[in-house]
């Protein structure tokens, strides 16, 4: 270990013991705690060394580098200040020293258990919390007190996200619910603009009340955490009173210290705390704090009732609204590895249960592990350099496939259990999902050669529709429609012979798509100009618009790039994608109907598919969309511009959902989980569109709503 840092220790000056001693008594001599004048106000100091496990640099750089140095400067910091409180936040860090560092883990675990080094933040990682499922975030909270728990013998007891991107309205509810108690932050003093008259922030410490009603104490006036004190007395320190005098309670929760690379605070300010504690003569209290001191005092104190309450969204204006939709094969990957896991769980619940396999805990846990340090607040967001992102993508595939494999495996044990045997081949249906479907499944049954016809049969002997699509080495590609209980194993009967009935009701020109519900017809650009509700004869898309790609060109920002969508961008007249565009009928079964687009921007490749069905889900208009994306300096979005009209829409959150209004100033990107809906203002009619990988949208006025699909500024 030391010859691979052999200066660690020696990059920071400390000063000596002897002298720090020395300090000490001429400053008892001189003024003891006894004549100390009352303090009208406390300052919680806290010591942190936030550490971007990628970020401008590797998973490797923070292993073989950052780790360490926060390792060894803080160490030295406790041993030579005795007042000085470390806190650190991430669970997955802790195990890196584990596992790299393991005699220093243990002097790191000694500091804890002397209440010297305190474990911050609860989770797996300081991760985002908006493109994160609710799932996820409480999967990233028990998987870090798991860990806390068998390794240290404890628990954290807050949310600690000195940097991350915007807090939605679910982050108190989910906190609450896990046991924990405070949250902390600086980053909304990013915010571009005012929020809450001439301030960034409701207040400076109260309470966040979430979308369930559930509360948390907040502290949102924190700081830089790469604040650093001066050799003076701190209980006379200007910024610090400032602070203390701006809350109605008077208190000031006050970050200091290192950020992004890890490291410790400057030895100037443990010198400056314990002075403070010795021989401050200034109106208020200096506390060098743990990261949740604060919440607990306010909760011994009863005072909890006093703070004032906010209930609301705590988003960016600006510095967030490209977080929703750069590196789009990051969403892509956490999206699917979240319905992979929930998949391959409940799968394993079931052949538990049966007692044909045991639950597969630990393969489950670590793919957790693997792929959910991947939604860290720069990883996720996409706000890495490129040379992080084959870490990031390597991590998610292996979570995927493991997940596959259990699931796989689980049903499989499942299957051995059921009655399969029917008159053609069986084919097991299995839905993950908590509620009943009736949807398009396919399957690849082996055959010799293309059939001449298909029927399946339900569970129950019933006949559904079905489709065959082709064949190729030995298999027919088959459609057939399934209606499947909620969390279920459904057998079907998939015979290959006969003719098919005639029973075709979808339309299919070479501009249009009609089924029973719907008739949707395209235009010369291949995007959608009409779509018709058959059944109450209502035109869906706005007069004079379409539904389409809409591309924004001159994606400015010269500042944060990655994190940023400026409104003006956004505000300009988009373009269509209309270079070369073919329309074609690709199916035009009796189960399935699909068009198919295909179109150009420069060296930017288009193709969409859109489809309807017959006897599934027949009351939704799938687009399919695959893009082989090169232009720069752009803005792609889905735009949806409809009949209906509301100022609001409703935006799902994944623990209940939102309304919010068109854009404005101070909210025109924003992030929603699986759907956003645009219903009339009387409720007679609405619009729910659903996405399987994207977050970022926004809605220009009271009749459109736009789904961002990718950003490149």
């Amino acid at each position: 270990m030391k010859k691979i840092f052999p200066t660690r220790k020696k990059g920071i000056s400390f000063l000596s013991k002897k002298w720090i001693l020395a300090i000490c008594l001429v400053s008892i001599a001189g003024n003891t705690p006894a004549t100390q004048p009352p303090k009208s106000g406390k300052a919680y100091v806290v010591s942190n060394a936030h550490m971007d496990t990628q970020w401008l640099w590797t998973v490797q750089t923070s292993i073989i580098d950052y780790i360490p140095r926060t390792i060894y400067q803080n160490l030295a910091l406790i041993r030579d200040y005795p007042n000085y409180i470390f806190n650190f936040e991430g669970a997955i860090k802790y195990n890196w020293m584990k596992e790299y560092y393991p005699l220093d883990y243990e002097k790191v675990k000694e500091a804890i258990k002397n209440g010297r080094w305190h474990v911050s933040g609860s989770s797996w990682d300081a991760n985002d919390v908006n493109v994160p499922s609710p799932e996820s975030s409480f999967r990233n909270i028990l998987l870090g007190q798991e860990f806390y728990k068998k390794e240290f013998g404890l628990k954290s007891t807050d949310i600690f996200l000195p940097d991350c991107f915007g807090f939605g309205f679910t982050l108190p509810s989910i906190a609450k619910h896990c046991g924990l108690i405070g949250f902390s932050t600086q980053k909304l003093g990013w915010r571009k603009k005012p929020f809450y008259g001439d301030s960034k922030i409701p207040f400076t410490i109260g309470r966040w009340k979430g979308i369930d009603g559930a509360e948390l104490i907040c502290a949102l006036d924190c700081g830089s955490y790469v604040h650093n004190f001066k050799d003076d007395d701190l209980t006379r320190d200007n910024d610090l009173i400032q602070r203390v005098e701006r809350d109605p309670m008077r208190t000031a929760y006050r970050y200091f210290g290192a950020g992004d690379r890890g490291g410790s605070a400057m030895p100037v300010s443990a010198m400056a705390i314990e002075k403070a504690q010795v021989s401050g003569d200034g109106p208020i209290e200096i506390v060098c704090a743990s990261s949740d001191q604060l919440y607990k005092d306010y909760l011994h104190s009863g005072k909890v009732k006093e703070l004032p309450v906010f209930d609301g969204e705590l988003l960016m204006d600006v510095h967030a609204s490209g977080c929703y939709t750069s590196q789009s094969a990051m969403k892509r990957f956490n999206r699917r590895n979240e319905q992979l896991a929930d998949a391959a769980e409940r799968a394993s619940v079931i052949a538990e249960w049966l007692g044909t396999l045991p639950y597969q805990s630990k393969t489950l846990t670590e793919s957790w592990q693997r792929f959910i340090w991947h939604q860290f607040h720069d990883d996720l967001t996409g706000t890495s350099i490129r040379e992080a992102y084959p870490f990031s993508w390597n991590d998610e595939i292996l979570s995927q496939t493991q997940f596959m494999q259990v699931m796989n495996t689980a049903s499989g044990a499942v299957i051995s259990g059921m009655n399969t045997k029917v008159k053609g081949i069986p084919v097991v249906v299995y839905n993950p999902a908590a509620y009943a479907r009736k949807n398009i499944a396919e399957a690849f049954i082996p055959t010799d050669k293309y059939p001449s016809g298909i029927k399946v049969y339900t569970p129950d002997g019933k006949e559904t529709p079905a489709q065959i699509l082709g064949y190729a080495d030995g298999k027919a590609h088959i459609l057939f429609t399934a209606n499947v209980d909620p969390v279920s194993y459904s057998v079907y009967d998939i015979r290959l012979s006969g003719k098919q009935k005639n029973t075709k009701t979808l339309i299919t020109t070479a501009n249009s798509i009609e089924n029973s519900i719907y008739k949707v017809t395209l235009n010369s650009n291949g995007d959608i100009s009409s779509i018709i509700d058959k059944r109450i004869g209502k035109e869906l898309v706005k007069n004079g618009k379409a539904i389409r790609l809409a591309l924004f060109r001159n994606n400015m920002s010269n500042e944060w790039p990655a994190w940023e969508i400026i409104k003006s961008v956004m505000d300009a007249e988009p373009e269509s994608i209309k270079e070369d565009v073919k329309i074609t009928i690709e199916e035009n079964g009796s189960l399935r109907s699909v068009l198919k687009v295909e179109r150009k921007d420069g060296d930017s490749k288009f193709t969409q598919r859109i489809c309807l069905t017959e006897g599934a889900a027949d009351d939704r208009i799938d687009i399919i969309t695959d893009i082989d994306w090169a232009t720069k300096a752009s803005l792609l979005k889905a735009e949806f511009p409809l009949s209906v009209s509301n100022k609001e829409a409703t935006y799902d959150l994944g623990l209940g959902n939102i309304k919010r209004g068109n854009n404005t100033e101070l909210a025109y990107e924003v992030y929603a989980q699986h759907w956003a809906d645009l219903s009339d203002k009387d409720g007679s009619y609405g619009v729910s569109i659903l996405n399987n990988c994207k977050y970022g949208w926004d809605k220009p006025d009271d009749n459109t709503l736009r789904l961002t699909l990718l950003h490149t500024p």
